[in-house]
């Protein structure tokens, strides 16, 4: 079964953790991989790094795929400065 792509908003600052967190864990709760289009992403802070995080070690823990798909220059600058380019590293061209 193929899972939708879902797109990241382009704004994802600390006022973005929580509804990201709420529609990740929403997305968890699913069946099939999780995958996420950061091609639009301008701007990523480290609260939605860190619920991207989470969910990614949520999602493999319970045996899912967790892919970010085409990430941006920001978002990709940001994931390996701050050490979590495992984001990054399975992208789908």
């Amino acid at each position: 079964m193929m899972s939708p792509t879902q797109q990241l908003p382009p704004i994802l600052d600390t006022a973005a953790a929580g509804p990201l967190a709420i529609f990740l864990r929403a997305r968890l709760e699913e069946e099939g991989a999780l995958i996420l289009d950061a091609s639009t992403v301008s701007q990523l802070g480290q609260a939605c790094l860190q619920v991207l995080l989470s969910a990614r070690r949520d999602a493999l823990a319970r045996g899912r795929s967790f892919t970010i798909v085409d990430p941006s220059e920001p978002f990709r600058a940001l994931a390996t400065m701050v050490g979590a380019g495992q984001l990054c590293a399975e992208v789908v061209a």
